[in-house]
């Protein structure tokens, strides 16, 4: 999932183009010292092109981030699939419990975070909703790993293999979502890689493991 470098990249002419329009604005209002601090629209008409591509890379940030969610959510989905046929392909009746315990567990759609993130963007008073909603899925997307993580270790022994690998480092999120305020939803931008990061991980060793067992 390289997705998320496209979000940094995105992410970063976005903060280049605002913080060149902030200093633009500065600059008119230091050679219009009689303007009122309220009356900007001449200021944005001279510089509509400028005004026009921060929107267009707004648009491609918040399209970008909400479909790196989409294929995180999505790719949990198919491994959960992935890992029940593979699992029920075990001729041995001391798998059935793990295999029902990992058909019970719940992802969230992808489909409805990417709409919401995208829709509240857009929306003045609630731009902030849609990075408390990308903060929430990618919380959700961990606890998910974490809990396959659980539900695999027991399948793996009833299948007498004993997993030996990195597991999904715990994540303090309480924290995490403090700081990603103070900085403005700069550091969600590292923790989605890092989730990304984890998933990709346990995903490859899960693959690796299974296709070293004969059923």
């Amino acid at each position: 999932m390289n997705y998320v470098y496209y979000v940094w990249a995105l992410f970063t002419v976005n903060l280049a183009l605002n913080v060149y329009l902030v200093y633009l604005l500065l600059l008119y209002y230091i050679m219009n010292p009689g303007t009122s601090p309220y009356s900007i629209l001449p200021f944005l008409y001279s510089n509509m092109l400028l005004t026009a591509a921060i929107e267009i890379a707004g648009f491609a940030f918040i399209g970008a981030f909400a479909f790196v969610i989409f294929r995180l959510l999505q790719s949990l989905k198919v491994h959960k699939e992935k890992l029940i046929a593979v699992l029920s392909s075990a001729d041995m009746p001391n798998i059935s419990e793990s295999i029902n315990e990992i058909n019970s567990l719940k992802i969230p759609g992808p489909l409805l975070p990417t709409i919401l993130m995208v829709f509240f963007y857009f929306v003045p008073p609630f731009e902030a909703v849609s990075l408390i909603l990308a903060f929430y899925y990618i919380y959700r997307s961990h606890r998910t790993l974490k809990s396959f993580e659980k539900m695999e270790e027991k399948a793996f022994a009833a299948l007498g293999i004993k997993l030996e690998r990195k597991k999904t480092q715990d994540h303090n999120f309480g924290l995490y979502f403090i700081i990603t305020i103070i900085t403005l939803g700069l550091f969600m931008l590292y923790l989605i890689y890092e989730i990304v990061s984890e998933f990709n991980h346990h995903v490859s060793e899960d693959y690796r493991l299974l296709e070293s067992v004969e059923f």
